[in-house]
Formats: structure tokens, C-alpha cells, sequence
């Protein structure tokens, strides 16, 4: 979801929550072909924006969220200036700022701040906190917890690729039932119940995993 000017970006991480990554990037050249600017998403109705979101999960909330947050950095900016956002206004720079739009979390305004920004920032969803975790990294029953662990844990220099690596590697190796014959730091793995056989199909699943990421490679670059 890192793509784009720092507006297309906290839209499409706001619209990417509980979303499979390819879901968001198949509706985002239509959405920012209708809401090119944060100045029109604001203008838009609840309604209109549904309708571009209809194709992912909680598409009503997201709607009602995007409005209000495009309605409060508007307000936030004077409607006028500014450089950072879609079609000149700024979206705000700061965790601070970023969490006090409507629909945005820590782990949002991270991502933000990292790709946007050039901020150093963790952005802990359930693949980081379950990796962390696993790893004995951290021991922590909550991702709100992990991030702070994580920010005293990790060098400031390898914030920025803590969500970039784990994301991943929670999505298609560390997964519920894990595939740790497919890891390649399982002997640092603190994880006492290692599946560490290759099931037949071990391959397909592999040729499997390297087709989604080259497909969502292809979604990226016609996101925006």
C-alpha cells in the first residue's frame, strides 16, 4: 500500500485494513480517477465514495471515515495550499497529527510516515506482532504492545523495514499453522512447535507464493 503522494497513500492504507492487498489496488485507479484530491473526496458524499468501495470488506465504515478524514484536513489546511497532499493540501506530517484523522491508527499513520515521510516509524499489524512473537523478539499479547517493545528492541536505522520484511513473511511462511520448512531463519526461531516438514505440495506452494507477489507487483503500478 506504499504508493503514491502521501493522500494516496493513507487512502489506500485506510481502505487496506482487514483487505486483501489486492482487493484495495483493483479499485484504486477508478477511486482516484473520481477523487483525484483529498479537496474532492471531501466534497464527495458518503454514498459516492461507497461506491467506489463497494468491492472490499466494511466498505460502509471506510466510506464514512475517508469523508471525514478528507473533510478534516481540509478544514485542518483552510482548503487552500500546501504540498503534500492530493491537489495541494497538506496531509499531516506527525504521529501526533496523523492519528487524530478519522479512521487512522498507529499502525496506519506508520506506514504513512515511513513511505510518505521518510519518518522512521514500526508499524505493527497481526503478521508483525505474530512474527515478533514467534521470533522471541518480544512477548507481548497485543500489537499496540509490541510496537512499543519493538521501538526500544530495534535500531532506529531498521525501522523503516520491520513492517516491509514481517508483513510478508507473516502473510506467506509464519503463517497460523506456520511453514517453517519454508523459513529461512527457523534455527533463530524461538517457536517451540516447528512444522519443519515439506508437505508434497511444497513447490506449488512456493511457485504459488512468488505469482502473488509479482501479480501485486503488476496491481501496483496500474494503482495510481
Amino acid at each position: 500500500m506504499e504508493i503514491g503522494n502521501p493522500y494516496q497513500n493513507l487512502v489506500a492504507v485506510m481502505l487496506s485494513a482487514r483487505t486483501r492487498d489486492e482487493q484495495v489496488l483493483r479499485l484504486m485507479p477508478g477511486f482516484f480517477k473520481m477523487f483525484p484530491t483529498v479537496e474532492t473526496l471531501a466534497g464527495a458524499t458518503t454514498k459516492q465514495i461507497e461506491q467506489k468501495i463497494k468491492t472490499i470488506g466494511m466498505f460502509r465504515q471506510k466510506a464514512r471515515n475517508l469523508k471525514k478524514m478528507a473533510g478534516q484536513v481540509v478544514r485542518r489546511e483552510g482548503g487552500e495550499g500546501g504540498k503534500g497532499g492530493g491537489g495541494g493540501l497538506e496531509i499531516p506530517k506527525t504521529m501526533e497529527e496523523l492519528v487524530e484523522l478519522a479512521g487512522v491508527g498507529r499502525k496506519t499513520a506508520s506506514v504513512v510516515l515511513v513511505a510518505s515521510f521518510d519518518t522512521p516509524a514500526i508499524a505493527v499489524d497481526t503478521h508483525v506482532h505474530r512474527v515478533t512473537n514467534r521470533l522471541g523478539w518480544v512477548k507481548t499479547n497485543t500489537p499496540q504492545k509490541t510496537e512499543a517493545a519493538l521501538l526500544e528492541l530495534v535500531p532506529r536505522k531498521w525501522y523503516t523495514t520491520v513492517n516491509r520484511v514481517f508483513v510478508k513473511h507473516g502473510r506467506y511462511i509464519c503463517i497460523g499453522k506456520p511453514r517453517c520448512w519454508a523459513c529461512p531463519v527457523r534455527d533463530l526461531c524461538a517457536f517451540k512447535n516447528k512444522n519443519l516438514v515439506a508437505p508434497k505440495n511444497a513447490q506449488e506452494i512456493l511457485d504459488d507464493i512468488a505469482h502473488r507477489e509479482e501479480r501485486l507487483e503488476e496491481l501496483r503500478q496500474k494503482a495510481i
